[in-house]
C-alpha cells in the first residue's frame, strides 16, 4: 500500500508539473511583413526564440503578402490583420486595405479572411492588433496606408467578421498596440519627422518615440516614457513581459544596411533591453497564446492531491 501511494503522489507531482511548465513556456508567434523589398517570408507565420530572436517559419496563409497585425482570442483562435498591396511602414508606403484572417497556428494556413470595414463599407487599412482581457474583443490601429489616413492614428475594435467600429483618434502618426493581462492598453508611438529634426529614434523617419498607455473606451494617452525606437511590432506575455520589434526593417546606425530586431522594454522607464536581431524576417506583430492562470493550476494540484489521499485512505481502508 505504500508503494501504492508512492505512485499516486509521484503522478501527482508529474501532471502539476507539467502544468506549470505550460505557464512558463509560452511560444512566441510573429506575423512577418515588411517593405523595401529586402524582407524574407513576407505573409508568413513563425516563431520567436526568446534567448536570440531566431525565427522560425510554420508557414505561410494562402494569398497573404503581409501580416500587420497578430493576436490570439481567449479560446485559441489566433487572428492576423494583412497588409493588402503590400504596403508597410515604417515610412508610409502605398495605400492599402486590410483583411482579418483567421489562422492555423499549428500551420499557419488560412482558415478564414474578411476584410475591414466600417459599417459604412468603408476598407481601414490596419497596423496592428490586439485582444482586451476580460472582454475578449479585438482592437486594431489604423495604418499610415489607409487612404483615409489624416495625420494620426484611429483605434478601432474589430468583430471577427471584419466590422470595425471607430473607438477614437490616438493623436500619433504610427502606433502598434497590445494589452497587458491586467488589462492595461500600451501603445509603441512615434511621429513623422517630416522637417529633420533630431530625434530619440532609430532611424531620421521617426521623432518622439515612445511608450504609451491609452484608454480603451477612448484612445486618450494616460501616460508616456521616451524610447530608443519605434517599435511596429508589440506583444505583452501572460507574465507582463513587454516584448517590442522594429519590424519595419530600420537602417543600422552607420552602416546603410537594413536589420530587424526584438527587444524587451521596461514599462516604467522607457528603456530597451536588445534580444536579438530577425534577419530578414520582419516581424510586423508578436503575439502571445493565452495560457491558463496561475491560480487554475494551483488548484489543479490540490485537486490531484485530494484524489491522491482519497485513494490512500481507501487502501489502507
Amino acid at each position: 500500500m505504500k508503494q501504492t501511494s508512492r505512485i499516486l503522489i509521484a503522478v501527482c507531482v508529474t501532471l502539476l508539473s507539467v502544468a506549470t511548465a505550460k505557464i512558463e513556456a509560452a511560444t512566441i508567434y510573429v506575423g512577418l511583413g515588411g517593405q523595401h523589398g529586402i524582407s524574407t517570408d513576407n505573409g508568413a507565420l513563425g516563431t520567436l526564440n526568446p534567448a536570440t530572436g531566431a525565427v522560425t517559419v510554420i508557414g505561410t496563409p494562402a494569398g497573404v503578402t503581409a501580416i500587420s497585425g497578430l493576436t490570439f482570442t481567449s479560446n485559441g483562435n489566433l487572428w492576423g490583420s494583412t497588409q493588402n498591396g503590400g504596403g508597410m511602414f515604417p515610412p508610409p508606403g502605398p495605400n492599402t486595405t486590410s483583411d482579418l484572417i483567421q489562422i492555423n497556428p499549428q500551420t499557419g494556413a488560412l482558415i478564414s479572411s474578411d476584410l475591414i470595414e466600417t459599417g459604412t463599407g468603408t476598407p481601414v487599412s490596419i497596423a496592428d492588433l490586439a485582444t482586451q482581457p476580460g472582454t475578449n474583443t479585438i482592437f486594431g490601429i489604423q495604418s499610415p496606408n489607409d487612404v483615409n489616413f489624416t495625420g494620426t492614428a484611429k483605434l478601432y475594435t474589430i468583430s471577427t467578421t471584419g466590422a470595425a467600429t471607430l473607438v477614437g483618434n490616438t493623436d500619433v502618426f504610427f502606433g502598434s498596440i497590445a494589452f497587458a493581462p491586467n488589462g492595461t492598453l500600451y501603445m509603441t508611438s512615434a511621429n513623422l519627422n517630416v522637417t529633420g529634426q533630431p530625434t530619440n529614434c532609430g532611424g531620421p523617419d521617426q521623432i518622439n518615440c515612445a511608450l504609451d498607455t491609452l484608454n480603451p473606451a477612448t484612445a486618450a494617452i494616460l501616460t508616456s516614457v521616451p524610447v530608443p525606437d519605434f517599435y511596429s511590432a508589440l506583444g505583452i506575455s501572460g507574465t507582463g513581459v513587454i516584448w517590442a520589434g522594429n519590424g519595419g526593417g530600420d537602417l543600422g546606425p552607420g552602416t546603410g544596411q537594413f536589420f530587424a530586431g526584438v527587444s524587451i522594454l521596461n514599462p516604467t522607464t522607457g528603456a530597451a533591453t536588445f534580444i536579438g536581431n530577425t534577419g530578414t524576417d520582419f516581424a510586423g506583430d508578436i503575439a502571445f497564446q493565452s495560457t491558463p492562470e496561475p491560480s487554475s493550476v494551483v488548484l489543479f494540484g490540490i485537486g490531484l492531491a485530494f484524489i491522491a489521499a482519497r485513494s490512500f485512505a481507501f487502501l489502507r481502508g
